[in-house]
């Protein structure tokens, strides 16, 4: 470990350029194109139509995509999803050479896997650091860490080529947020790389010791994001959440903007399209539609017009607050099966429909939703000393208001909220499967 720690010391001496390799070099000069152009707009359609030609080309040579060797309307490909890449797996696959095998979490069911280049990084890194730019990240910050990482026999892990304290992500408990806490202060950190449920949990600690900080910003992904953890954080602590939108599919990649909270799809990473329960665009602002993408990262096994399972509120081909051009949505809803909460009478509502007032979570540390059997509802809360017999009355009243008749609701105070085999938090535990 120590030997691998001086020779990451000593590459992060080195331009980015050559530590991250020719992927990121290639990324920083469509940026700087991009930036050079007098035409924004031009300069992204003439992008996405040339590698999107590339893409179909290279896909055609795959079994599955034979059919793109004549000429096929890009809008006229049927859609995918997990599970056709899980049935038609090898007829999916361009080539195995230089290629990664990885998997996603599974938290939905069977884990996927599938191959992708293994010079994909440095070009995904130059982009997600572009994201962080905006909210005034460089490459010379250094970064606390609150995400996939298990510490053995250690407080912390020391990662000097990322500039990252890697913080055991697995045991938050009081004493180990005291501690990362005041390690971040002691090291003068701005910038908390974490989970927003992770992030959630060590701003309410913040609250709770009403201690100062030296972060100004959390940078947070892989989760959904829910309200209660942008007040908490970002009312509360006037600290800055800034959340993006990424899948392991490499198919979409979308960041906040500097000053509005809509994100943005990266054009050079990925077509982005929202489409309607009849797979067709969503062209009207404010309507919802599942996110479909594209990704140009993947050489190896490309995923075209790809289901992501996640639902959106189009905003539009550009963002009308700060400009950006490209497709800009919000309020993303990760697998809307998933969200999904079943009345007695097998009607369904989805977890938005609960969304509390913010003064509830005053008085406990976590919340998450739990069911097994329809009709029944457990709201599972791990309390603070504030939370009394009064605050779960008035809790859950204002539950029973917002879903109405068949559903039986029951608040249990535990010590601990379930999280996936990845650590990431769900604010619904659904146990009732294929339900429509």
């Amino acid at each position: 470990m120590f030997a691998n720690n001086v020779i990451r010391g000593l590459a992060q001496l080195l331009p980015n350029e050559i530590v991250f390799g020719e992927s990121f070099k290639h990324a920083k000069s469509i940026l700087k194109d991009f930036k050079a152009s007098n035409d924004k707009i031009d300069f992204v359609n003439s992008y996405q139509a040339e590698k999107l030609k590339e893409v179909l080309n290279l896909a055609s040579k795959a079994p599955y995509y034979k059919y793109l060797r004549k000429r096929v309307q890009f809008e006229q490909i049927p859609l995918i999803d997990k599970e056709i890449v899980l049935s038609f797996f090898d007829d999916l696959i361009v080539s195995r050479s230089s290629a990664d095998y990885i998997t996603t979490g599974g938290t939905s069911g069977k884990p996927l896997g599938f191959y992708i280049n293994k010079n994909r990084k440095g070009f995904e890194w130059f982009w997600m650091t572009y994201n962080w730019s905006k909210v005034g990240f460089t490459f010379s910050d250094y970064r606390a860490v609150l995400r996939n990482h298990k510490i053995n026999g250690a407080n912390y892990n020391f990662d000097p080529l990322l500039k990252e304290y890697q913080y055991n992500n697995f045991s938050l408990s009081e004493n180990y947020l005291k501690f990362v806490l005041e390690h971040i202060n002691s090291k003068k950190l701005k910038f908390l790389h974490a989970y927003p449920s992770a992030a959630y949990m060590l701003a309410n600690y913040i609250k709770r010791a009403k201690i100062t900080t030296t972060l100004k910003t959390f940078l947070c992904g892989s989760e959904n994001v829910y309200q209660f953890q942008k007040d908490l954080i970002q009312k509360d602590l006037n600290i800055r959440m800034y959340t993006w939108y990424g899948l392991s599919e490499k198919v979409i990649l979308a960041g906040e903007g500097e000053s509005c909270e809509n994100y943005h799809s990266n054009p050079f990473y990925g077509c982005t399209e929202v489409v309607d329960e009849n797979d067709k665009p969503v062209n009207l602002t404010g309507e919802i539609g599942e996110l479909v993408g594209t990704g140009f990262l993947n050489t190896k096994m490309p995923f075209i017009r790809y289901r992501t399972g996640d639902f959106a509120e189009y905003v539009g081909k550009a963002c009308p607050d700060c400009g950006h051009v490209g497709v800009t949505f919000k309020n993303v809803k990760g697998r809307r099966i998933v969200d999904r909460i079943y009345k007695s009478d097998g009607s369904a509502i989805t977890t938005t429909a609960l969304n509390l007032h913010s003064d509830i979570y005053y008085y406990i540390k976590g919340l998450q939703y739990y069911q097994d059997v329809k009709g029944i509802l457990q709201v599972r809360v791990i309390p603070e000393n504030s939370y009394t017999s009064d605050t779960e009355v008035k809790f859950l009243n204002e539950l029973k208001t917002r879903v109405g008749e068949g559903l039986n609701i029951q608040v249990v105070e535990v010590d601990a909220l379930e999280y996936t085999v990845n650590n990431k938090y769900q604010i619904l535990i659904q146990k009732i499967k294929n339900e429509q």
